[in-house]
């Protein structure tokens, strides 16, 4: 491996926890991948690869270049962008024959005129706005966008979505539903005004694994594929009620020591003079820093792993570099592997763990992995 730092992609276990996912799913419920953000900082292309050998033909995307990537290597995917599409895209998302995501009505007029320039057929999902307060047409105003749809020759109306606003919380699931009711009852108005969408998707990883009712015809699932848990309480919920699921971990994320020094008790660590050592130390220079995705706030904080033994992260994360005590690791020296994140031996770092140190989520831990950095297919 002749990289500085780079992430290892499982591809076992992210076929494996496809499968699993997919076992979950109601009869007629078609699974879409999300693979947007370049696959939650798994790699894009890489993980739609294994996807693709899984079985997976449906992936969800946050942008068109995304999607164009995609489109590359599976001319007959479902491709659903998801994300806000700018007017000046809309004949690169139309010829290669992207779903997109829809809410406002000037747009299906300027999608129309695209598509009748191009005399072709562009398809549409409508999103409703359930209760984010975020992307997504009012219920108010579906009536009023479904007029205008009728009205044009060239969009149809291939699907409906919205999404949930804290489905991952399970103690109270009464918000959740109550936009779930709130989505069937603009897809029954929907159907009664004449319009019959393939794909009506609402169902994250949480919805996917504890609410078979929200299934529709086609689940989008993210962080779960990854082998990592929504929140908590989902993981709490599943082994309470005894459902048959088992999530591994996709991502490893690896580097090298670039330098090992002792230095004396009293030496100052790093940026700001933060930290002191308190004891004769060996002192480990990494090749990683907050430019690479490594938080700026693990400073102090952050543990890895040589060896199997954790190693605490000593003074404040660099920008392309930070320190670790390696002074219980005598076999630590330059170019010997680091796990930042993933396991090694008995010990494991995870995306869990580096959240709570820094006040996030494991969705961001693993998302802000910086994509330059080489993912490779183990």
């Amino acid at each position: 491996m002749n990289h500085k730092t780079w992430v290892e992609i499982d591809e076992r276990a992210l076929t494996q926890n496809i499968t699993a996912l997919r076992g979950l799913l109601n009869p007629g419920a078609r699974f879409c991948l999300c693979v947007k953000s370049n696959a939650y900082g798994h790699g894009l292309m890489e993980v739609a690869r294994i996807a693709g050998r899984a079985g997976v033909d449906a992936f969800a995307v946050d942008n068109v270049d995304e999607a164009l990537m995609l489109r590359a290597e599976f001319p007959s995917a479902l491709l659903i962008v998801l994300g806000y599409t700018m007017k000046d895209r809309y004949e690169d998302a139309l010829m290669a024959d992207l779903h997109l995501t829809m809410y406002d009505r000037e747009c299906v007029f300027q999608m129309e005129t695209v598509a009748a320039q191009r005399a072709r057929t562009a398809f549409i999902h409508l999103k409703i706005e359930t209760g984010t307060a975020r992307q997504g047409v009012l219920p108010a105003d579906v009536y009023d966008i479904l007029d205008d749809i009728g009205r044009c020759g060239h969009v149809a109306l291939a699907g409906v979505s919205t999404h949930f606003a804290n489905i991952e919380d399970t103690t109270d699931p009464r918000f959740a539903t109550e936009q779930f009711t709130l989505f069937q009852e603009c897809v029954n108005s929907i159907r009664t005004a004449g319009f019959q969408p393939e794909w009506i998707h609402c169902a994250c990883s949480a919805a996917v694994i504890l609410y078979p009712d929200t299934h529709g015809t086609l689940v989008r699932a993210g962080l779960s594929s990854y082998g990592l848990w929504p929140s908590p309480s989902v993981e709490q919920s599943v082994r309470r009620h005894n459902i048959p699921l088992e999530l591994q971990p996709v991502l490893t994320w690896k580097t090298r020591i670039a330098q090992v020094k002792s230095l004396p008790v009293g030496t100052p660590v790093g940026y700001g003079l933060t930290e002191t050592l308190k004891r004769n130390s060996r002192i480990a220079v990494l090749p990683v820093g907050y430019w690479d995705g490594y938080d700026r706030g693990l400073s102090s904080s952050g543990e890895v792993l040589i060896s199997g033994i954790r190693c605490k992260v000593i003074g404040r994360v660099c920008m392309n570099m930070c320190m670790v005590d390696v002074s219980a690791v005598p076999q630590a020296e330059p170019e010997a592997e680091v796990v930042l994140l993933g396991q090694s031996g008995r010990f494991a770092v995870t995306a869990e763990e580096l959240a709570e140190k820094v006040g996030s989520i494991n969705y961001e831990i693993v998302t802000r992995i910086n994509p330059l950095i080489p993912r490779i297919v183990v």
